[in-house]
């Protein structure tokens, strides 16, 4: 604390000049009632600080924000982001790559693969990554805010690298079944500390242009990872390919620590004190009762489940249809739906440089219409195989223009109400992606039975449009 006093004393000059300009010392002082105010953040190299701003918010509180140097904090940001690209890419890298060769490994004679039921086995392959995911999502969020964003992104790392090697060198279904599991809980800590981490280490103004580049790195994982997955199996067999994947990610989390570390790194620190200088203290508890109170929060994670619900339908629907309806072969089949992950691959980055620029709840809310268009498109296959190929290209761009405005917006929302760690949202924000992605084949294929395809994916995309103008109305 005395540290801390006696820069705000050589720091007086850079004081932003407003017309609620407070004098230095008195921020020291009143920084000093409560220690706590800045405990968490003793590990920060304060010589760094370059300013230290108090913004008046509506109710009668305000923010501090302490920046440190510009030229070293926009270098750390740009590591972080690269960082955190490179852990989504292997993350999707090592979900993707199984997709061509886990037909083949069920199929193998037991233990490790299985003899009846197959389809039942490799449906309960996948769904295990999706049910583990959003299982641990709410514990990745506490580890996270107990910790810090940096541990739980290494941690997850590990873990995503250790369940890899297993792959290599499971002997039984059940063993890769774990594996799965393990590879969907690691994913869901993966998720939550990048992005709490990117929304720690920026300014609201820049968070939509990173969030938006490190989303590309998730789309390279999709996109490569059944290529690459299929290639090395083919050359070097399924226990090489998997222990070199594995050490891949664990060369990554090596990277990690030396760049960043385990500790918090120096980054903006938004804390809530009122006019006596006393911060209000938010804990879990309470974070999560706010949260789920917040109709702006609610509206944004409904967002994302229906979204991704739509995506879960037409995912599986799409092989039937292109097989029965246009009898399209695999391969073919697979260079098609490419188009989506593209698609995304492109929009994530141009749509995060928007969200900086522009309302992020619009941009959210031509995501759902244009999701939307992607079901309507579905429908209207039988015009030719061209409506297809516009179905999925617009599926792919709503889903980057979601993943970037809405992780976006939902930090923002909780810097202006108070509603705590960024951990604690962004699970919110997983748990409704997995759950969309369980739910949203579960109704769409039962509508798809009774009625037709069609049917099953345009009920889906109706909400999407029915949601938008409730979305639009988020400050």
């Amino acid at each position: 604390m005395t540290r801390l006093f006696h820069s705000c004393l050589l720091l007086a000059p850079a004081v932003v000049a407003s017309p609620e300009r407070f004098q230095c010392l008195n921020l020291a002082q009143r920084l000093s009632a409560t220690s706590s105010t800045v405990s968490r953040y003793q590990h920060m190299e304060l010589r760094t600080l370059e300013k230290v701003d108090m913004h008046p918010i509506s109710d009668g509180k305000m923010n501090l924000i302490v920046r440190g140097g510009a030229m070293s904090q926009e270098r750390s940001r740009n590591v972080v982001v690269l960082l955190v690209a490179t852990a989504l890419f292997n993350d999707m890298l090592q979900l993707t790559m199984l997709l061509p060769i886990i037909h083949t490994l069920i199929s193998s004679p037991p233990p490790l693969g299985v003899t009846s039921n197959k389809e039942f086995a490799l449906g309960l392959f996948f769904a295990s990554k999706d049910i583990c995911q959003m299982a641990f999502a709410p514990i990745a969020s506490v580890l996270t805010s107990r910790t810090s964003a940096q541990t739980a992104l290494i941690s997850s790392t590990i873990g995503l690298g250790i369940a890899t090697f297993v792959f290599a060198e499971a002997t039984t279904f059940w063993q890769l079944l774990l594996a799965r599991g393990t590879q969907g809980a690691a994913s869901a800590a993966v998720m939550c500390g990048g992005l709490s981490l990117i929304a720690e280490t920026h300014p609201r103004n820049k968070r939509g242009s990173a969030i938006g580049f490190a989303q590309t790195g998730l789309a390279l994982g999709l996109l490569c990872g059944p290529l690459i997955g299929g290639l090395l199996f083919q050359r070097m067999g399924r226990i090489k390919t998997f222990r070199l994947a594995s050490g891949v990610v664990l060369v990554n989390a090596l990277a990690m620590i030396s760049f960043m570390g385990i500790s918090p790194s120096e980054r903006f620190i938004t804390d809530t004190i009122d006019k006596l200088g006393n911060r209000e203290r938010v804990s879990l508890v309470v974070s999560s009762k706010r949260l789920l109170s917040n109709h702006d929060i609610l509206l944004a994670t409904l967002s994302t489940f229906i979204i991704h619900a739509v995506v879960g339908v037409i995912k599986p629907i799409s092989q039937v249809v292109l097989d029965e309806e246009f009898g399209i072969p695999m391969l073919k089949r697979s260079f098609i739906i490419s188009i989506a992950t593209l698609s995304y691959f492109f929009a994530a980055p141009f749509s995060g440089w928007l969200s900086d620029h522009m309302s992020r709840s619009k941009l959210l809310s031509i995501s759902l219409v244009l999701m939307a268009g992607s079901s309507i498109f579905f429908t209207l296959r039988h015009l030719g195989i061209w409506a297809f190929y516009v179905c999925v290209g617009l599926l792919g761009v709503a889903m980057g223009i979601q993943k970037s405005s809405s992780q976006s917006l939902v930090a923002d929302l909780v810097d202006r109400h108070n509603l705590g760690e960024y951990s604690m949202v962004y699970a919110l924000q997983d748990v409704a992606d997995s759950l969309g992605l369980i739910i949203g084949p579960i109704v769409g294929l039962y509508l798809s039975q009774i009625f037709s395809p069609s049917v099953g994916v345009a009920s889906l995309g109706i909400f999407c449009l029915l949601l938008a103008p409730f979305v639009l109305r988020i400050p």
